[in-house]
């Protein structure tokens, strides 16, 4: 009443390591990942940067008006916090739409 056992615990496929994308079986980018990382460093200092001194300034804005128009100066923090909560959730999406096609575009090129 014994079975053999199986000759490995699981399949060939899963002992061999992943390779994240972008990154060649050295460890180095590849053509296509340089070019990508380089693109979403851009638009990350290009996005996100800008967001978060508008914030910051809206913010100091309100801070000198809360004595003068404390309703103005309300909905200019609220406008600070949508710049650092929203901005940068609509930015990651458009940054996953833009980085989707440039890979595409990339891989479609050199592969």
């Amino acid at each position: 009443m014994t079975e053999a056992a199986p000759a490995a615990p699981f399949p060939a496929y899963a002992l061999t390591p992943r390779l994240a994308p972008g990154i060649g079986p050295d460890g180095t980018y590849t053509q296509a990942g340089q070019i990508v990382a380089f693109l979403c460093g851009l638009w990350a200092m290009v996005a996100f940067f800008p967001m978060l001194v508008l914030a910051a300034l809206l913010y100091t804005w309100a801070e000198d008006g809360f004595a003068r128009d404390p309703e103005r100066s309300r909905k200019l923090v609220i406008w600070s916090w949508l710049c650092v909560t929203v901005g940068p959730i609509v930015g990651a999406l458009v940054t996953a739409i833009v980085v989707g096609v440039v890979w595409f575009a990339v891989s479609s090129i050199v592969g």
